[in-house]
């Protein structure tokens, strides 16, 4: 039994490691969990030899090596086969895809203790549906002793494809609970920062764009020679000409869809104002939800909402081409967490396939 908050928790933590190992930000991050869990499975789909698997029996419970295929939720799966889910208040899903915490989950689960709502987990997003994102999720008894809970992990089955695993587990798990009428939160809260961070990026555009006008302007009336003047001039006409060229035509295109569809737009507006501004912010909130907050939103997160953690793709692939070069300074601002142990592992890692994470 937890001593803090008397809540007995059951962690299950899903590992991949392409190099057969246990990098130490994943011993930090168990190390912290079992503050608040009073039991852990970690499961994985490397082959870790004996001296890892004893040093991860000094934090963990149980340590199962299992077939690399199905992602997290076949490795979840078959940690819950083990379980008997009624003994245990609280079901913690978890993974090695993040860095952190970069402060105690103690004050993570204290905060969430009051949070009226089934499931939890710490971010939140809308592309395809809506669904808690499967890198840290938590159910409540009301869950764990549901049949709708072990009917969705019966219904589980072995996937080749990620987007598939997403579309059929990650989306579908919160999806059948919140059909069944289970409710749910998130840790973090970030729609403000999802407004401000759009701001900030448009405005990045406009300062790289000024940016470009300026390199262009210097290089024709300030070159070094004549040539190099000439060459530049006739990069940027033909650069202006092409690029003209895209613009006017899609211009032109949504001109004739414009005029196309304007007239029963415009009446239905009149006769409908407040649905068709309702929809239409219905439309730009869903489009911000959809967004991947834990890359679009990293810092502001990690600074504003208390987020404890940081994605592990974002900073070994960065896949958006955020600015990612301050995290060790951002994470200072925050924590003392020991960020040489990220740089560690990216070294190992970064421009490498992850396999089957």
């Amino acid at each position: 039994m937890n001593r803090l908050d008397n809540v007995k928790r059951l962690c299950l933590f899903a590992h991949f490691d392409k190099d057969n190992i246990v990098d130490e930000y994943v011993l930090f991050y168990l190390r912290d969990i079992r503050k608040v869990a009073d039991r852990i499975v970690f499961v994985s789909t490397s082959l870790l030899n004996a001296e890892t698997i004893s040093r991860l029996k000094d934090i963990c419970d149980s340590v199962i090596i299992r077939k690399n295929e199905g992602y997290d939720f076949a490795s979840w799966q078959t940690a819950l086969q083990s379980e008997t889910l009624q003994n245990f208040d609280e079901l913690i899903l978890c993974n090695d895809s993040v860095y952190g915490p970069f402060f105690p989950l103690e004050q993570v689960f204290g905060e969430m203790k009051g949070e009226s709502c089934d499931f939890w987990g710490m971010t939140s997003n809308y592309d395809i549906a809506f669904h808690i994102q499967s890198y840290f999720l938590v159910f409540r008894k009301t869950i764990l002793v549901s049949s709708v809970f072990q009917k969705f992990w019966k219904s589980v089955e072995i996937m080749k494809s990620k987007e598939k695993v997403i579309k059929l587990c990650e989306i579908g798990l919160s999806q059948t609970l919140l059909k069944a009428g289970f409710k749910a939160s998130t840790y973090a809260r970030y729609r403000f920062l999802v407004i401000y961070c759009i701001f900030c990026r448009l405005r990045s555009y406009l300062i790289r764009g000024g940016r470009r006008i300026y390199e262009y302007v210097r290089v024709i009336f300030f070159g070094t020679n004549r040539r190099k003047r000439n060459n530049g001039f006739r990069k940027m006409l033909d650069a202006f000409i092409k690029g003209s060229n895209i613009f006017a035509m899609s211009i032109v295109s949504k001109i004739k869809n414009i005029l196309r569809d304007a007239p029963s737009v415009i009446i239905d507006f009149i006769r409908h104002p407040k649905e068709r501004i309702h929809s239409l912010f219905m439309y730009f909130n869903r489009k911000m939800k959809s967004m991947n907050v834990t890359h679009l939103l990293w810092k502001q997160l990690v600074l504003y909402s208390g987020m404890p953690f940081i994605k592990v793709d974002l900073l070994r692939d960065n896949p958006m081409a955020m600015n990612i070069n301050d995290y060790a300074k951002v994470i200072s601002k925050v924590s003392n967490y020991n960020t040489p142990m990220i740089r560690s592992h990216l070294s190992r890692v970064r421009n490498c396939s992850r396999g089957k994470r």
